[in-house]
């Protein structure tokens, strides 16, 4: 199997984030402190990060580390792209909805060759190589190919944005969905919405403005599984970046849906 080295490597890493997860979960000395932009961090979020880095330094040392809360070297052409605690705000509040995320990403295309996502809460592994599908504790996921909305679970970003030809208000995006039967939910976690997109629980996701952190593990996930990604244009997504808001979709079908959808309100 190509990347079999790195995939146990980014497994092995996942657990330890787990256990550094459910050491301070909870916990009096979790030591949350709010960022520059108003987000919470904490001290899992802080050792995972750092973690990462420490590893990576040891056993590739021409790889680099591009972290929420900490990077190293992120100009190489191999990067470690980390969130240590997607979902820090319901971690900090002792609520059960965060994800680990880790991908090797080639700065050559931005794109992802390595993913895997820990939910320490569920014991729920997810990972990817390019080509190789995707899985759930070892057991492969598809997305879902249904594209009827009626009876479809979605789930959406509550950030609006804007830009030329579209404009995403997510207000009138739940509420003409929820008009035609559809469940529509919005966690906190970008990537524990974009695993069930992955093992076809959610028909699609839609992620406001983000960082490459949030995206390019579990955007790996879902095109593996049979899915599509894309930025509101419908254009191809770099994982090496920041960029506009990304849509995670089961299926093309759903995915022009939700385009349409999101161009209409421009």
């Amino acid at each position: 199997m190509m990347y079999e080295k790195e995939l146990a490597f980014a497994k092995d890493l996942a657990e330890n984030a787990g256990k550094i997860m459910g050491r301070y979960f909870r916990a009096k000395d979790i030591g949350t402190v709010t960022k520059a932009d108003h987000t919470p961090v904490t001290i899992a979020d802080t050792q995972i990060n750092d973690l990462v880095i420490k590893k990576v330094k040891e056993t590739f040392q021409d790889h680099g580390v591009l972290g929420e809360e900490n990077s190293f070297k992120p100009e190489r052409k191999l990067i470690w792209v980390v969130d240590p605690i997607d979902g820090t705000a319901p971690y900090s509040l002792g609520i059960p909805v965060s994800t680990f995320s880790l991908a090797l990403v080639d700065r050559a295309d931005g794109q992802a060759l390595v993913a895997v996502t820990y939910d320490p809460f569920l014991e729920e592994m997810y990972h990817a190589t390019q080509g190789g599908g995707a899985f759930k504790n070892g057991e492969p996921i598809k997305t879902s190919k249904s594209h009827d909305f009626q009876h479809a679970y979605i789930s959406l970003s509550s950030r609006s944005l804007e830009g030329e030809g579209y404009n995403y208000q997510p207000a009138k995006v739940l509420q003409e969905f929820r008009s035609q039967g559809t469940k529509v939910l919005s966690f906190v976690s970008f990537v524990y919405t974009a695993n069930r997109v992955a093992t076809g629980q959610l028909l699609v996701t839609i992620v406001g403005e983000t960082e490459a952190w949030d995206i390019a593990a579990c955007a790996m996930l879902i095109q593996e599984a049979g899915g599509v990604v894309t930025d509101f244009y419908g254009k191809k997504r770099r994982f090496d970046e920041s960029g506009d808001g990304c849509i995670m979709a089961a299926n093309k079908e759903v995915l022009n849906t939700f385009l349409s959808r999101i161009k209409q309100t421009a």
